[in-house]
């Protein structure tokens, strides 16, 4: 479960970059707006697993904002709001406090998905 867990990490970084950016990785970070080499930042953290691939929590994110300044969370926080509207923000705020056990049939699904 591990390498599988693993692997769809992988393949959802790459679909949100290749979502969120150009060819070359670049693209507005969602926290900051600079146009920078993006990673795939979480708004609710990873460790929530009903949002850990969810692709509305997930977004496009420069280095800075998403590994020196732990997220941008109050940058992000008003841009979601702004793309996404409150209501859907207030969801995913929700969903956090969702308990999910994932099997090994669950990630192999997601890794199909996003592939």
């Amino acid at each position: 479960l591990a390498r599988l867990l693993g692997k769809l990490d992988l393949v959802f970084s790459l679909l949100i970059r290749k979502r969120d950016a150009n060819v070359e990785g670049m693209g507005r970070c969602i926290s900051c707006q600079d146009w920078a080499l993006l990673q795939a930042g979480h708004f609710i953290p990873r460790q929530y697993t009903a949002l850990r691939w969810n692709p509305i929590n997930v977004n496009g994110q420069c280095a800075r904002c998403n590994c020196w300044l732990h997220g941008n969370q109050a940058e992000y926080y008003v841009q979601l709001v702004k793309f996404h509207g409150q209501g859907t923000v207030d969801k995913l705020m929700e969903l956090k406090h969702t308990t999910v056990n994932m099997k090994r049939a669950d990630f192999e699904e997601l890794i199909e998905k996003y592939s």
